[in-house]
């Protein structure tokens, strides 16, 4: 399981995913690095997902990255190292939520065509490294995985929208319910009177 440059990639739907997860319990978080990085909208199939990995590896500590990366990159890494400075012998599997921050979202990379890793993203990615722990890290937009992110990962999955009639059907109304309970208001003000 180690990786030397090489990402596999596949779709959520894929029927190798079954076999990918099993072979996920044959990694030991604390002996050696892992990252997956899942990437995509389609949020039911990625908590799924989620759930079918805690039964291999063990329980996920969800950080969001927002309270680490910021586009002051002095303060990123303070924060960075404060994380990895208090993780525990426990704390070895981690999902890492809003990664698209990685790309730029706060940094002003953001409207180049080609992604390149920001200093925090490198920074965070070497930390990672050192601390041998098991990294999700859950990304909304595929276009913001960046090449970097791409050699350090041992696997991207995408969860793209369903294309089925019923899935899209299916995948609208869940994403309605995930959005909370208020409903944008579709009449016209003229509508009302």
């Amino acid at each position: 399981m180690s990786n030397n440059g090489h990402h596999s990639f596949m779709y959520y739907s894929s029927s190798e995913i079954s076999s990918y997860i099993d072979s996920l319990s044959e990694i030991e978080p604390g002996k050696a690095f892992y990252l997956l990085v899942l990437s995509g909208p389609y949020r039911s199939a990625k908590e799924a997902f989620e759930k079918r990995v805690e039964k291999k590896v063990g329980a996920l500590t969800e950080v969001n990255l927002r309270t680490l990366i910021s586009n002051d990159e002095v303060d990123s890494i303070k924060k960075i190292d404060a994380f990895f400075d208090q993780v525990s012998e426990s704390d070895k599997r981690f999902i890492l939520r809003n990664g698209d921050v990685l790309a730029g979202e706060y940094t002003g990379h953001t409207y180049s065509t080609v992604r390149y890793a920001t200093p925090q993203e490198k920074y965070l990615l070497n930390k990672m490294k050192e601390s041998r722990c098991f990294f999700i890290i859950d990304i909304l937009e595929y276009e913001n995985i960046d090449k970097t992110l791409q050699r350090n990962a041992q696997n991207i999955i995408r969860f793209d929208q369903p294309h089925s009639f019923m899935g899209k059907l299916i995948w609208k109304l869940k994403q309605i319910s995930l959005n909370g309970h208020t409903f944008a208001n579709k009449r016209s003000p003229l509508a009302e009177k």
